[in-house]
């Protein structure tokens, strides 16, 4: 008895280790009527700083928010990719992001960082690097980041999460390549 409380546990671990990841669909990303995507990426290769949660921020029409939370549907991924499903429509902009619990907020004008958000689109949310500098007593880090886009940055980014999202409903939305505003 006492080994079949013992085994059940590790085959569990066992089948989440090995299991890979979950589909779109079940990380919350299915698509639903008359909501959009915004995407993007941060360049962290010459950073110290992991960018685990980007922030976006409803800036038309306006939506109060808590503190520095905005939208906490955004998914970020080691490489830096973003996405943040089932928007509103409206314009947001991309206020800051997260490194753990540390909020880096965004030091330049918001007009650089915004993204129109259309129901049933994926929208470009830009490519910015991410520029880490020791801080002062009171803080560890000071971050800041820059608007970088590239001429494929959009395209590039649109395939990678199309296969990403593949079954969620937003794959056909990133397929759709929208001329940059």
């Amino acid at each position: 008895m006492a080994g079949k409380r013992f085994v059940a546990p590790l085959l569990f671990g066992i089948a989440l280790l090995f299991g890979g990841r979950a589909p779109a669909a079940d990380r919350g990303a299915s698509a639903e009527p008359g909501m959009g995507l915004a995407f993007g990426a941060f360049d962290t290769r010459d950073s110290e700083v992991a960018v685990t949660h980007v922030v976006l921020m409803r800036i038309k029409p306006t939506k109060m928010y808590l503190g520095a939370s905005g939208e906490r549907a955004t998914v970020t991924f080691e490489d830096g990719r973003f996405y943040s499903p089932n928007l509103s429509p409206g314009t947001y902009a991309v206020n800051g992001f997260f490194s753990g619990n540390q909020f880096f907020a965004l030091e330049k004008s918001l007009r650089m960082n915004t993204v129109q958000v259309e129901s049933g689109r994926a929208s470009y949310a830009g490519s910015y690097r991410l520029q880490v500098e020791k801080g002062g007593l009171l803080r560890r880090y000071k971050g800041s980041f820059e608007r970088i886009d590239a001429p494929d940055a959009e395209s590039t980014l649109r395939h990678s999460l199309a296969a990403e999202l593949a079954g969620s409903g937003w794959e056909a939305a990133l397929k759709d390549a929208q001329a940059p505003r």
